[in-house]
């Protein structure tokens, strides 16, 4: 006969017990300065008692801190992330912290409920990139509100004064752009990815400058989420009699649905189209010929974000929100070869 799990208890339930809210709950056991000696120990016990997070709670009570840093990140797939769990990973092993990894799978209903599930775990702080969906920043508001530092990387909002770590995307595509340019590509395709995402916005404007600037204007403006629809724009665009010389591709991701069209269509590279993205992985190498590359290294944009959360926990009363920016180098392959 199979044994019934005890349901596990969360800050709602020490809070119904006592009659008070569940961010009273919350700022007790992180030692907020807000909060009573009186009330903080009589939640402490309480918690205890109820046995709720037993493990990270006790870390809590000797030290003030449960030495867990949460991440979020929009999804896990072969593209991006994984080098940039690693990277954070290995900083916080480093570092003697654990890491609570959270998907929110492209959901804005799933990551506002990643972070009720961070406050409830009890993490020092928080590392997130956004998801598509994202537009308000409330959740992570009420996270800072509870004492909970939030650090964004990669995909970040434009508007929310909060600290965060990313590279200089428009002044990385004007590169890509102006490389392809002077490659002799004189009509040239955007393809990037979620219209609606910072990131992708800030790539474009970087596209259309380095146009302007070389009085060039755009052949095609493609916004795919995916591979799959980023193969099938490429596959419109190219059946047409008059298609673009030169792509530009804003990831490894959206690359991934652009070559495999290509190659159906046999349109050849870089004889007939120029070609170059923005990529993190081996996954440009892997085509024949290799694809001309933006690299920005996602295991450093970890690396540095966690060291600057790790420093705003440890420094809690140094509320400065900072901003870094990581280099990115553009690295020219066979698929901007000038003259084959």
């Amino acid at each position: 006969m199979a044994q019934n799990r005890r349901r596990r208890v969360t800050l709602k339930d020490i809070a119904g017990q006592l009659g008070v809210s569940h961010t009273t709950v919350s700022r007790a056991l992180r030692n907020h300065p807000d909060i009573s000696e009186e009330r903080k120990n009589e939640i402490r016990k309480l918690a205890q008692k109820m046995h709720y997070n037993p493990n990270a709670f006790a870390l809590s009570l000797r030290n003030s801190y449960s030495k867990i840093i949460g991440l979020i990140i929009p999804e896990i797939t072969l593209y991006a992330f994984p080098s940039m769990i690693r990277g954070v990973s290995e900083f916080c092993y480093n570092a003697g912290y654990n890491v609570l990894i959270l998907s929110s799978n492209e959901s804005y209903k799933r990551e506002v409920q990643n972070t009720e599930l961070m406050l409830s775990s009890q993490v020092d702080g928080l590392l997130v990139a956004i998801t598509k969906e994202t537009r308000s920043h409330r959740h992570f508001e009420q996270l800072e509100k509870e004492g909970i530092p939030v650090v964004f990387f990669d995909r970040v909002f434009n508007n929310y004064g909060t600290s965060k770590v990313i590279i200089d995307d428009m002044r990385a595509a004007y590169e890509a752009t102006e490389h392809l340019i002077k490659s002799g590509r004189k009509s040239i395709a955007y393809f990037g990815g979620n219209a609606a995402l910072y990131i992708t916005q800030q790539r474009l404007v970087g596209f259309r400058k380095a146009l302007a600037d070389y009085n060039l204007k755009a052949h095609d403006l493609v916004f795919a989420d995916d591979s799959h629809m980023a193969r099938n724009k490429a596959l419109q665009i190219f059946k047409k009699k008059n298609y673009p010389d030169g792509i530009m591709s804003i990831s490894d991701e959206v690359l991934t649905g652009i070559i495999p069209a290509l190659q159906e269509l046999d349109i050849k590279i870089p004889q007939e189209v120029g070609v170059i993205s923005f990529s993190d992985g081996p996954i440009s190498q892997m085509y024949k010929p290799a694809i001309s590359i933006v690299h920005h290294s996602l295991a450093r944009v970890g690396q540095v974000a966690v060291d600057l959360l790790i420093q705003r926990i440890e420094n809690p009363e140094d509320m400065h929100q900072q901003i870094h920016i990581i280099d990115t180098e553009l690295i020219a392959r066979g698929s901007t070869a000038v003259g084959n």
